[in-house]
């Protein structure tokens, strides 16, 4: 009987399990939208990270953007499709797999992956493939 009590005291509080998955949820978004804020903010301060940034800015458009799109929504008329690379998805792999995400990308565009997605190699040099993960990383 006891324990009855403590957990509709627990109830009448606002402490129930749907609040509490809710909660967690939003605090995660918010420590996401912060980590990326701090990002953009850091890149905003330095004239070099600003030119490196500008220059993968252009790659992606000349490169990238034909298949990817200029915000990494991809062609859809394409087959196979190329993948889309501004989703939830993309994001949750940048910020639980961090370097090794970076890595799989740099990979793909260095080495290529199919026949849509040629091999980058002989054309762009390793700083390039870098500033293109950046890239992406900030779609």
């Amino acid at each position: 009987m006891n324990h009855d009590r403590n957990f509709q005291s627990e109830r009448e509080r606002g402490f129930d399990l749907p609040q509490k998955i809710g909660f967690g949820i939003l605090f995660f978004f918010l420590i996401l939208s912060c980590r990326s804020a701090s990002n953009r903010a850091t890149s905003s301060a330095d004239p070099e990270t600003n030119a490196r940034s500008a220059e993968a800015d252009l790659l992606w458009e000349q490169r990238c953007s034909s298949c990817h799109g200029l915000d990494g929504t991809p062609n859809e008329f394409l087959q196979p499709k190329p993948r889309k690379l501004n989703g939830f998805g993309i994001k949750m792999g940048f910020f639980f797999g961090g370097d090794k995400m970076r890595e799989g990308i740099f990979r793909t565009i260095r080495d290529g992956k199919n026949e849509r997605m040629p091999s980058f190699q002989k054309e762009l040099s390793e700083e390039q493939i870098r500033a293109l993960v950046r890239k992406i990383e900030r779609l």
